[in-house]
């Protein structure tokens, strides 16, 4: 519990919050510095959008988030940034969010294969197509009787028969439904993956998936993470285009990022920040 209420305060504060100001190692945090969430520089973290849900994606690698006191400073610092620095972690976090949605696809048309299995109509149980096999019996004679009787001249009865005749092979039609519907209704959401289950198949035959399932859903916590992610990688990908977080020269270095290496000259820790992430990516 004192572990996790400190990890908490250093990721609020700092490890350093306890220390001196005059004392400090870094009393500025820049947008470059090793703790600072880098996804989260260019709109979002996806770890912490899936925390405690079936998304989750263990911690992020980065410390410092949207939540740390001097957050609104960091991002100015960020937004002073060198252009060239902005547009190398916008493609790394393109590149992430491409991978991720990929993944999320895949489990997609996995779940739909199940859904659809799960949501098969039930095999007609030998009572049923007892039950079935009188009504059809019934409709036929009431049908033959009215054809009958329309030779005999007795338009009236047997236009009255012809009636129940179709009323028969309607209840015949409900019931066939009643009898073969699953017991449940399985759809997968196209966003995020999650199955959506309905019991009750009579109001999803009438009215469809029941509004405040669908309410529920839409204000869920995975619904709400993946399609912030896909926002953010459809903005992404309208700024750079498709494999724009993979734009390479010979050698595996960004074609802006060799150019920058050149024009900055000596290793810095925003360069050391640069290979760690080109490691990442290879």
């Amino acid at each position: 519990m004192v572990d996790a209420m400190r990890a908490m305060l250093d990721e609020l504060m700092g490890k350093e919050r306890n220390v001196p100001l005059t004392q400090r190692s870094n009393k500025k945090i820049n947008w470059d510095d090793s703790h600072v969430c880098k996804y989260q520089l260019c709109g979002l973290c996806p770890p912490r959008l899936f925390k405690n849900t079936k998304s989750a994606m263990g911690e992020c690698e980065y410390e410092y988030h949207e939540d740390h006191l001097e957050w609104e400073n960091i991002m100015e610092d960020f937004k002073k940034a060198d252009p060239r620095d902005q547009e190398r972690m916008e493609r790394k976090l393109m590149r992430y969010l491409e991978e991720l949605i990929r993944d999320m696809d895949r489990k997609i048309a996995k779940n739909k294969e199940r859904a659809e299995k799960e949501s098969a109509p039930r095999e007609l149980r030998p009572e049923d197509q007892v039950k079935l096999a009188e009504v059809k019996a019934r409709a036929k004679e009431a049908l033959e009787k009215a054809e009958a009787l329309a030779e005999q001249g007795e338009v009236d009865e047997a236009q009255r028969l012809q009636a129940e005749a179709e009323a028969y092979n309607k209840q015949h039609e409900e019931m066939v439904k009643r009898f073969t519907a699953p017991e449940k209704t399985m759809l997968v959401c196209d966003i995020c993956g999650v199955f959506i289950n309905s019991t009750d198949n009579e109001q999803r035959r009438r009215e469809g998936l029941p509004p405040q399932l669908i309410m529920d859903h839409l204000e869920g916590k995975q619904y709400l993470g993946w399609k912030a992610i896909r926002e953010r990688y459809a903005e992404l990908l309208a700024k750079y285009g498709p494999g724009g977080g993979n734009v390479v020269v010979p050698g595996g270095s960004s074609a802006r990022g060799a150019s920058a290496d050149r024009e900055r000259g000596p290793s810095t820790d925003r360069d050391r920040e640069r290979d760690r992430d080109r490691d990442r990516d290879r």
